[in-house]
């Protein structure tokens, strides 16, 4: 390989692969897996995107998310059922020629594809294109096909108005990369007309100078996540912090959805991809308070959360299980902290018919038969 062909106006990006680049390829890696098979049922097509697919390969020979996706669905196990019941379209968007070439090859050394896979090679600016596709979609009633878009840019310029269009599509979710210390220097220098620019381009308007007003580094990052979620309009915005070698945060990698199920799965990719990282999430919509996510998480918050919502008045399990989702803890969790706590008499079954389980036993309502009880 060239000199030559490995020109590229962000190199480095192509000869280093971090751990930052690591989890974030897991993550879109397991999402897929699971997005994949939520819709393989019934949707007609699925339609991936990714805005700034580069080459589709790390120089080290690591892939891309382009190829990653592509893989992903080629190796699935529901491979042939997704395929028998709905068309699959990869759209890979490159505004540098050079790159596109070259991910051309690489797509092209995967020889023939299933009949119902599609990949289109795209040349031009992400959001451009994104526009047109939004209208096109729109126009031939195909806006309720699923639709799972990756935008990942050097910087962060990014129309918030367009995001917040995609988002408008039923069934449309964002994985954005957002690159905190660009951004923050960017906010530091917000007085300067061009940058002041590129921020009411990214966040839709000039509410964010009054609103991104923290002189601290943390204060600044939930305002401007938190006004980022609501110009796009998502329901459910869960984000990681990626610190950097020094342990300052590098980027947040944000997912964006309207449906439950999308925000449930999201938790699941991250307590799964996220434990050689370090990296930190936050506790709950709309909380200021971040955890790491590790490999044996302290359970001890989750427990005072349980024995909290206990304490108020009886409640069903079901019910527990709906109301974990604004945090971060998965439903397997707290299913295994009320089995442990139930066994050591800590949580008393009322409606008790011998199964002792959300699925077994619907009606089944739980107590804290020890409300007194320290945390331990």
């Amino acid at each position: 390989m060239t000199a030559k062909e490995w020109s590229d106006s962000n190199p480095d990006y192509w000869t280093r692969y971090t751990n930052l680049q690591r989890t974030k390829h897991a993550l879109v890696r397991n999402y897929l897996q699971g997005w994949f098979a939520m819709y393989r049922s019934w949707a007609g097509r699925l339609v991936y995107m990714d805005t700034h697919a580069g080459r589709g390969k790390h120089r080290g020979g690591q892939l891309g998310s382009p190829l990653l996706a592509l893989r992903t669905l080629l190796r699935h196990k529901f491979r042939a059922r997704i395929l028998r019941r709905c068309e699959v379209v990869f759209n890979f968007i490159e505004l540098d020629k050079r790159n596109l070439r070259y991910l051309r090859k690489q797509t092209n050394k995967l020889g023939q594809l299933p009949s119902n896979v599609r990949v289109e090679t795209i040349h031009g600016d992400s959001f451009k294109v994104l526009t047109q596709w939004i209208g096109d979609t729109r126009e031939n009633g195909d806006d309720r096909a699923p639709a799972f878009v990756f935008v990942d840019p050097y910087g962060f310029k990014m129309p918030g108005s367009v995001l917040r269009e995609l988002m408008g599509l039923p069934r449309v979710e964002l994985f954005v990369n957002v690159m905190w210390r660009e951004l923050n220097m960017a906010i530091h220098r917000r007085r300067e007309r061009g940058v002041a620019r590129t921020l009411d381009l990214l966040f839709d308007g000039m509410p964010w100078r009054k609103r991104i007003a923290s002189s601290h580094f943390d204060g600044r990052a939930e305002q401007a996540l938190s006004l980022f979620r609501e110009v796009t309009g998502a329901r459910w915005a869960t984000y990681i912090r990626m610190p950097g070698r020094n342990g300052a945060i590098r980027y947040h990698l944000v997912h964006l959805t309207n449906h439950d199920a999308g925000r449930d799965l999201m938790k699941k990719c991250i307590w799964e991809a996220c434990p050689v990282g370090g990296y930190y999430v936050r506790r709950a919509e709309g909380s200021s308070r971040h955890f790491a996510i590790t490999r044996e998480p302290d359970l001890v918050p989750l427990r005072e959360w349980v024995l909290a919502k206990l304490d108020s008045r009886k409640r069903r399990w079901w019910d527990l299980l709906e109301d974990i989702r604004p945090e971060i803890w998965q439903e397997c969790q707290v299913n295994r902290l009320i089995y442990s706590m139930h066994r050591r008499g800590i949580i008393r079954a009322d409606r008790y018919d011998g199964n002792f389980g959300p699925k077994a036993n619907p009606r089944l309502y739980l107590s804290h038969s020890r409300p007194n009880e320290p945390m331990r």
